[in-house]
């Protein structure tokens, strides 16, 4: 499925999150700082919403630990897989995780918890304004 242009329309973010309030209130910051917003509260509803044929989404903010038959650096490698162009951020509170993710996705953005709302959008901006330079 090919992705529209982000300068055609307004970018569209997947924050895939399993703590309730923490998925809210980034999904309403982000809102607030202009991109459309979907949420999932694991890997097997984010795939779900990528698979609707409805749905664009240029980015998939995820956090690493979360319930369920894949976390998040298994959703990251699913995404490689089936949208090779789909940009993806991981995210955990975690800091044994931050290895990992560096061995595992080492070509994919890594934000620790709490991480600062302001410099999570300025680097999303950042990495799609990169992304679309290249295309």
């Amino acid at each position: 499925m090919p992705f529209p242009d982000p300068k055609e329309r307004k970018p569209a973010l997947l924050i895939v999150e399993d703590e309730f309030l923490i998925r809210m209130a980034l999904s309403d910051y982000l809102q607030e700082c202009g991109f459309k917003v979907f949420d999932a509260r694991d890997a097997a509803e984010a795939i779900e919403l990528l698979r609707t044929e409805n749905v664009s989404v240029d980015c998939v903010f995820t956090d690493v630990r979360m319930p369920g038959e894949m976390d998040g650096f298994a959703l990251c490698a699913w995404i490689r897989k089936n949208y090779p162009g789909l940009l993806v951020i991981l995210t955990s509170g975690d800091m044994q995780k931050v290895e990992t993710a560096r061995e595992l996705c080492a070509n994919e953005p890594f934000f620790s918890k709490p991480y600062d709302l302001e410099y999570v959008v300025a680097q999303i901006r950042n990495l799609l304004d990169k992304r679309r330079a290249k295309e």
